[in-house]
């Protein structure tokens, strides 16, 4: 890491440190302690129970506290595994003028445990108010980041992601929706994203069927606000899989062709080891129905 200035080793109580997530530098969804963090975060615990901190975190002294620019989960593990005490890197901010201070904070949010894409997003959310916008620094870091050019325009619009209620990050921090179906969502005027993306974000649906389901209801939204908003307020999940509740939206014949081929399918007389492959949905004017004998002989029925 690039120390932009002179650091003092110093010893530092901990019980003086903001951990909250209202602290200016914090990105991280949960630290070690608090409730969401996994088996990495008990590592660390008892890691720096055993070893104490190997890499010092760095403090800006503020005169009157000291404030975490880097090193949120090192002291979280300290303080759970006992630790009253602990050794810092501590500098003067205003040596190293805001630009240093968050060129620091931004090359040391790359160390450590990788961020989910919830972390990079309030990382966005706090670069962006610290520097007050979209500046060159900070564009090329999060390019760097992303792998991709991020202008002005669309910092801002992943800054905003932010904003939801607690159960919508939660999922994207967990990886059941991601910044851009929330940004695909936003985009259209006929739909309600937060209704939408916990939709989308249930637990339980593959990421493949997640975007099925997302070309799904930016065509019902087509279809007007109005009837989104009646979809999304009588989908019942113990009913219908969201795709085929979508489907009976989108393609309302094709839907029911589909119910009544499987209620003829489960008619058909079949041997114990032969099973009936059925069509997703139904496009056009024909569909096959494919029967396979997992036995020494194949038997294949089509239907036109």
């Amino acid at each position: 890491m690039t120390l932009p200035v002179e650091m003092e080793y110093r010893e530092v109580e901990t019980s003086g440190l903001e951990l909250g997530g209202g602290a200016a530098f914090r990105f991280r969804w949960a630290l070690p302690g608090e409730k969401g963090t996994g088996p990495a975060d008990d590592s660390l615990v008892e890691s720096v129970g055993s070893m104490g901190i190997i890499s010092p975190p760095v403090l800006a002294d503020r005169g009157d506290s000291l404030e975490i620019v880097s090193g949120f989960r090192r002291i979280a593990a300290a303080m759970g595994s006992g630790a009253r005490v602990i050794h810092a890197l501590v500098f003067d901010p205003r040596a190293a003028g805001q630009s240093g201070v968050l060129a620091l904070w931004l090359e040391s949010s790359l160390y450590g445990q990788p961020l989910s894409e919830m972390e990079r997003l309030t990382l966005a959310s706090k670069a962006s108010a610290l520097a007050g916008g979209g500046t060159g620094e900070v564009l090329r870091f999060f390019s760097s980041l992303y792998g991709r050019k991020i202008t002005a325009d669309v910092l801002e619009k992943l800054a905003a992601l932010t904003r939801f209620e607690a159960d919508i990050r939660l999922a994207v921090h967990e990886g059941r929706i991601s910044p851009g179906d929330l940004l695909q969502l936003e985009a259209h005027p006929g739909i309600d994203t937060p209704s939408a993306a916990r939709l989308l974000a249930a637990r339980g649906l593959s990421r493949s069927s997640r975007r099925e389901a997302l070309r799904g209801l930016l065509a019902i939204a087509d279809q007007g606000g109005a009837v989104f908003a009646d979809f999304a307020a009588g989908y019942d999940p113990e009913k219908s899989p969201l795709e085929e509740a979508i489907s009976r939206v989108t393609h309302p014949r094709m839907s029911f062709d589909l119910a009544a081929l499987r209620r003829a399918a489960a008619g058909i007389e079949l041997p114990p080891a032969a099973s009936v492959k059925l069509p997703g949905n139904l496009e056009g004017g024909g569909f096959d129905v494919e029967i396979r004998v997992r036995g020494p002989e194949d038997l294949s029925l089509s239907l036109e």
